[in-house]
């Protein structure tokens, strides 16, 4: 990898220059930096130090010998036409003796500014900054191999390459959203099997390029046969050779996430509290108004006071009859995509609130409209106005599959019992009990729901969905029949 602009050599007869000036400058500098790496302290965003815009990507703070600290990340996502759009996060990390690992995934917009500091106390152990020229959309392929220049062929020009050790890779499958191919070759030191299945689980193609040693045995088994499903993504085999990796990329075809995000946001999914009808409202104030001028005409100013008392009752009346029970308002859909035993499950929290003020959700997310937001400890907080919503993408997560495909059956193996089964290009299928299964034959076809349309349209001939009372189950098939169910 190349290094930072201003880190580079700069060639000719300045070089000396340069060197001097630094000295110079380490001279007089050497109690701070001593004190700065004395600290310990590293943050790292994104795989391996890189950062992919419009996904998430994972955090690591290491600190050593360190008293609590906190990290703060600060970017802008606003254009000069709207302005500063700040998305704020923060995280508490304990203190002590030795080494001290913090590992977290952050949402990271395109931007125009980010920076971050980690403070304890009054300290500043790490800082950094990225300009509007590091907000690369691009996914990520990642190379674990002790020679990794030699599978640089099978990726295009544009691929943005990155190799990195075994302990660099995360065991969580929202810190791979921004990966596309992850290849391993057995040569390095063996990766954590909980980290190859997070990375599969949560939308990448992890290629196994050749025969693996007995150290990587687990990972050989994840790929069943020679390709298996799991989660979103997919474990394959192939030929030690640049020419088999390219061909196996170029027959992967991922799920769209942020589609299926998209689509569970479609409609609405908190709807606002239901107004008294016109003619109610006119009917109530025309008795209101004959009540009034009767007590005026037969009891003069008695009449009066007895018609603004009246008033009064009825406004009190119809407040507590007529208010929503909650100020603010909440609703959920999930989706959970299965490969296998692990479902990816990609959820939409929705808030509406009654008066201006701030919606708290227990989740880290972001939202899917363009507002400021702060995520703080794993919690989410949007101000929004009086008569508000947002529509929150939650932080995705790692569950067992409940519906799954096993031996040509399709098989409910969660406690709940699932209603509405449909494969794609089959039709109806019988609804499944809890432990119950089926083998998918040819059934009605059409008439789904509109939220399981949306779905359904990116989604491969095969796949089987089903709704249980909180959720909505995908079960891919098989790579062996998709496409032909």
């Amino acid at each position: 990898m190349r290094p930072p602009p201003a880190l580079r050599a700069v060639p000719g007869q300045g070089a000396p220059r340069v060197i001097a000036v630094a000295c110079a400058l380490l001279a007089l500098l050497g109690p701070a930096v001593a004190a700065a790496q004395g600290d310990g302290a590293t943050v790292e965003l994104g795989l391996g130090g890189n950062l992919v815009a419009d996904a998430w990507n994972p955090v690591r703070v290491t600190v050593r010998d360190a008293a609590p600290s906190v990290l703060r990340v600060r970017i802008d996502e606003g254009s000069l036409l709207e302005g500063p759009r700040i998305v704020r996060y923060s995280a508490n990390l304990p203190g002590g003796s030795g080494v001290t690992v913090f590992d977290d995934d952050l949402f990271v917009p395109t931007f125009r500014t980010l920076s971050y500091t980690l403070v304890s106390g009054r300290t500043v152990l790490a800082s950094g900054s990225l300009g509007a020229g590091d907000a690369d959309a691009r996914p990520l392929d990642v190379i674990l191999s002790g020679a990794p220049g030699r599978w640089r062929g099978a990726f295009g020009s544009d691929a943005r390459i990155v190799d990195v050790a075994a302990s660099d890779l995360p065991a969580r499958a929202a810190a791979f959203d921004g990966v596309r191919t992850l290849l391993v070759d057995g040569s390095a030191a063996a990766p954590r099997a909980e980290s190859v299945a997070a990375a599969a689980s949560g939308g990448v193609q992890v290629v196994l390029a050749g025969p693996l040693p007995a150290s990587q045995a687990q990972l050989g088994r994840l790929a069943g046969r020679g390709s298996a499903r799991l989660g979103v993504g997919e474990v394959v085999r192939v030929a030690a050779n640049p020419r088999a990796v390219r061909a196996a990329m170029a027959g992967w075809q991922p799920i769209d996430r942020q589609g299926m995000v998209q689509a569970l946001a479609a409609e609405r999914l908190v709807q606002p509290p239901r107004a008294p009808g016109q003619p109610l409202m006119l009917s109530l104030a025309a008795a209101y108004v004959l009540v009034t001028l009767l007590g005026l005409r037969f009891g003069g100013t008695p009449g009066l006071v007895a018609g603004l008392v009246l008033a009064a009752v009825i406004a009190a009346a119809g407040w507590r009859l007529l208010r929503p029970p909650s100020a603010e308002l909440s609703a959920s859909s999930t989706v959970l995509i299965g490969g296998g035993e692990l479902a990816l499950a990609l959820q939409v929290d929705e808030r509406l609130t009654l008066p201006s003020g701030e919606v708290t959700l227990p989740r880290a997310g972001r939202p899917l409209s363009p507002l400021p937001y702060a995520v703080e400890d794993g919690s989410t907080r949007v101000e929004l106005p009086r008569w508000h919503a947002v529509a929150v993408a939650a932080h995705p997560e790692l569950r067992t599959s409940a519906l799954r495909f096993e031996g040509g059956r399709l098989v409910n193996t969660g406690r709940e019992p699932l209603h509405g089964v449909y494969v794609l290009g089959l039709g109806r299928q019988p609804d499944l009990p809890a432990g119950a299964s089926v083998t998918p034959g040819p059934g009605e076809e059409g008439g789904m729901a509109p939220p399981l349309a949306r779905l359904a349209a990116l989604l491969p001939a095969g796949t089987a969905l089903a709704s249980a009372p909180a959720a909505v189950w995908v079960a891919l098939p098989p790579l062996s029949q998709e496409g032909s169910p």
